[in-house]
């Protein structure tokens, strides 16, 4: 998965602090009855860090009776972003899945959040691609595997449900047949093609632009590789179809094509 900026874990804290002064009512006081109330109301993610968020927080100091105040929740919110979020951020870029491993279960809970909030206000699929598509507009690919001329770069969707993209999972949703065009030649991990695009526009007016669209794929899309399609063969021209995908939050197939010329 791509990394989880740390401020939206924050966020996701935040959101569980929220419903935890929700349910203090007029006193500002969290019971262990009130707690129980409100769990009822919630689900899924959100109810389990607000269940972790509670108990860590009434068991930091057991004199308090079981009740939680505003005071001790900002004490606890504090202290649990510096200690137990980022402090995991080693090299300040977003927390990685092996930052995110090393975590307490509390801390994993909070990412787990922020990533169901983050999927749930995201564009995904065909709204993704549409994005994409904008920020690609004018570009082209050139100067990597080998390519003797530059293909324009369209923005590429297709429906799916994946959870990791291999080659088979790309044959599938891409409707893939048995045929010599329709051999997947190349697949690898699409960074150095997508630098590749940033290369290829280094002395021009849109190579902000190439930039761009590099860092809001790699934000939007997990997994991403590039695949080019169709054996080096004279008799099936000189262009190959080059897809750049990944999946988004949904698992569908979002990314580019282009090709590559092979004379």
């Amino acid at each position: 998965m791509t990394p989880i900026a740390t401020s939206d874990v924050h966020a996701a804290l935040n959101r569980a602090a929220e419903q935890l002064l929700v349910a203090a009512g007029p006193d500002g006081i969290v019971s262990r009855k009130d707690i129980r109330a409100k769990l009822l109301s919630l689900e899924g993610t959100e109810r389990e860090l607000v269940d972790m968020l509670y108990r860590f927080i009434d068991r930091r100091d057991t004199a308090r009776s079981a009740r939680v105040t505003k005071a001790d929740i900002n004490a606890a919110l504090a202290f649990i972003r510096t200690e137990l979020v980022d402090r995991f951020d080693l090299d300040n870029n977003g927390l990685s899945e092996d930052e995110v491993a090393r975590m307490s279960d509390l801390g994993k809970r909070a990412v787990a959040l922020a990533r169901t909030l983050k999927a749930a206000t995201e564009p995904t699929g065909e709204a993704l691609a549409q994005k994409i598509g904008e920020l690609a507009k004018g570009l082209f690919f050139d100067g990597y595997y080998g390519t003797e001329g530059g293909v324009r770069i369209q923005p590429f969707h297709a429906a799916a449900k994946l959870s990791r993209l291999t080659p088979e999972g790309l044959r599938a949703a891409l409707g893939l047949t048995d045929r010599p065009e329709h051999e997947i030649v190349r697949f690898e991990p699409a960074d150095p093609s997508l630098q590749g695009v940033i290369k290829a526009h280094w002395d021009m007016p849109e190579y902000e632009q190439a930039e761009e669209l590099v860092r809001f794929m790699k934000a939007h899309l997990r997994e991403v590789h590039a695949a080019i399609l169709g054996r080096d063969d004279p008799e099936l021209g000189a262009e190959h179809p080059l897809y750049i995908v990944g999946i988004d939050s949904t698992g569908n197939l979002v990314g580019l094509k282009t090709g590559v010329v092979w004379t």
